[in-house]
């Protein structure tokens, strides 16, 4: 497609980790800003939670006791200082987990309703979480607490990926597709919102191509990761409106860049990505955001 968008000139980005054995996948801020903990693969099978200082450097396993899950997906919570993530302990067997800061006390949430659960999403309260149910491709809400999960988004009208939740927590904004009866095709997502009650509309009034949403920390902006305008079908950051307006191109395809997040000023954006010094060392990087005009 042509495109008709601004790219952002002149910003580098900042690789922080570079793995050329493995893949480093799914970046995020800690509430303070001072460290990004992320998925590393290193042995080919297994996803482990790894944090490393925002200026890089050394890093460090996060979760210090022996679990024998994939741990990938993870969501830092700024309320109460607790780490959501996602568990996979066999195809078709996906939880949420939960796991200490300093790396202690892991384990899964149990509930009704938690099924093949991807992508945790706090609240702003730190009380509750959205997430993907993988099986019956909804968001659901539901509380650290216990209970019943309960479904946001209807599956009759929309097939769901990866949620958001809004920074006043009532918005969730979400990759899926319009539920024609089709195949579940995460490539095919656009970026939807859900608000409290039950409204879903479509971020942009055009919707093109998007996955993995972030809000920015005052709500007003959403990064995403789309392959539009890349005739080879590369990925880029992109930040856009939350009135679907102003759409901006923040990484060049040359990166292949996916997963964008936040620093909680709103000042910097962390993805994973691939370094365009070479096709075999993949990483985490850090921009600089646009500023608002």
């Amino acid at each position: 497609m042509a495109h008709t968008w601004p790219l952002l000139a002149g910003v580098e980005p900042h690789f922080i980790t570079s793995i050329t054995d493995g893949r480093d996948f799914w970046p995020g801020f800690s509430p303070d800003g001072m460290w990004v903990l992320f998925s590393r693969m290193a042995d080919g099978d297994h996803w482990e939670l790894v944090r490393v200082p925002v200026s890089g450097g050394r890093t460090e396993k996060l979760i210090r006791s022996q679990v024998t899950i994939s741990a990938t997906r993870a969501s830092w919570s700024p309320k109460n200082d607790l780490i959501a993530f996602t568990g996979t302990s066999a195809p078709g067997n996906a939880a949420i987990w939960i796991v200490n800061s300093d790396g202690t006390g892991a384990h899964a949430l149990s509930g009704s309703g938690l099924s093949e659960m991807f992508y945790p999403s706090w609240y702003p309260d730190g009380s509750q979480l959205a997430a993907m149910d993988g099986r019956n491709l909804v968001i659901k809400r539901f509380d650290l607490a216990g209970g019943a999960a309960v479904t946001v988004t209807d599956h009759a009208k929309v097939l769901t990926g990866k949620p958001s939740v809004s920074p006043d927590g009532r918005w969730i904004a979400f990759a899926g597709q319009q539920n024609a009866g089709q195949p579940y095709d995460q490539e095919q997502n656009v970026i939807w919102v859900v608000g409290e009650g039950g409204a879903l509309s479509t971020l942009e009034a055009i919707p093109v191509q998007g996955r993995s949403p972030a809000w920015s920390p005052d709500g007003t902006r959403l990064a995403f990761e789309s392959d539009r305008g890349s005739d080879e079908g590369r990925y880029a950051v992109f930040v856009i409106g939350r009135d679907g307006r102003g759409l901006i191109q923040i990484t060049d395809y040359n990166l292949n860049a996916t997963h964008p997040a936040w620093s909680p000023d709103g000042k910097r954006l962390v993805f994973d990505a691939q370094d365009p010094r070479s096709k075999n060392v993949f990483g985490i990087a850090i921009i600089d955001a646009p500023l608002v005009k």
